[in-house]
């Protein structure tokens, strides 16, 4: 694959300009400001991308905002992904590169290869990059900078198409890690998923042990560790639940993967809490390393 390609795009459409599409749009506007962008989303949302220099203009019409685009970036929730892909089919032009930022990638990649033509070409994108807050007031130039950026292609996938994608994630900054969908959903399972059911499970158990005895004093003791921990929690959930119900099987696997890992630190603390310590040197060696 001809990995240092520049393409040039006449257009490029972005459905959903939250805080990953309008960052993608200020993105590509920071390195080819004549790239022209067309937003898709509501008014408001429009008017502001438009004002943050996001993209050109925008429209609430999906169909009219697709029209002879090159690209087409989906960046909404899954299940809208999901919704959108058989309503752009038939007014995508051929040769259109159709890619997407969802956070769970077996479904997606299915979903496109059952309704668009073969002469539209797909590739399932999700850049791990993002924040517990969201919407084109919290889009970041930078927020893919240095970022790994999950691409899933398939036995079906055109390689001139994957090449695009290609172009433009090292164009916004990003590295390319290639995986097959449902190990891009495992993987993202461990490493994305289990870790924000920890974090809302965390501060609601503390919560609820601070209702049950009525003592506040559980949220005055908290520190910067535990506000680390479960930044995420703050996550919206619109996001959350088309992940947990697209995504199900392998989160739960994770949660056992996990509750199991409890049972053998568990077992070393009732018994023995000095053999803790591999334990504790490990993860710090791991944590330094990432």
């Amino acid at each position: 694959m001809r990995e240092e390609s520049d393409f040039s795009f006449n257009k490029i459409s972005i459905i959903g300009v939250g805080l990953i599409g309008g960052s993608l749009g200020l993105a590509l506007k920071g390195k080819k400001p004549n790239f022209k962008i067309v937003g898709i989303d509501k008014q408001k949302i429009i008017e502001k991308a438009i004002a943050r220099g996001a993209i050109d203009k925008g429209t609430v019409n999906p169909e009219e905002g697709i029209k002879e685009a090159d690209i087409v970036i989906i960046a909404t929730p899954v299940k809208t992904i999901l919704d959108l892909l058989p309503k752009i089919s038939p007014f995508l032009k051929k040769g259109c590169l159709v890619t997407d930022t969802g956070s769970t990638k077996g479904q997606i990649v299915g979903r496109a290869n059952q309704v668009l033509s073969k002469d539209v070409f797909f590739v399932g994108g999700h850049p791990m990059a993002g924040s517990e807050k969201c919407g084109i007031e919290e889009a970041n130039p930078h927020l893919f900078r240095n970022r790994t950026y999950i691409l899933t292609p398939d036995k079906k996938s055109n390689l001139i198409a994957i090449d695009k994608i290609f172009s433009l994630i090292k164009m916004i900054g990003a590295n390319r890690l290639v995986l097959d969908p449902f190990e891009h959903d495992r993987i993202v399972g461990a490493v994305s998923h289990l870790p924000q059911i920890i974090a809302v499970s965390l501060i609601n158990s503390i919560s609820e042990l601070a209702l049950r005895g009525n003592n506040t004093n559980y949220f005055r003791a908290i520190g910067e560790g535990f506000k680390d921990m479960t930044r995420i929690a703050s996550s919206p959930y619109k996001i959350w639940e088309d992940i947990c119900v697209t995504n199900q099987e392998n989160i739960l696997k994770m949660i056992q993967e996990f509750r199991s890992y409890l049972g053998i630190i568990e077992d070393k603390l009732k018994n023995d809490p000095g053999s803790l310590k591999k334990e504790f040197q490990e993860a710090a060696k791991l944590r330094e390393i990432l």
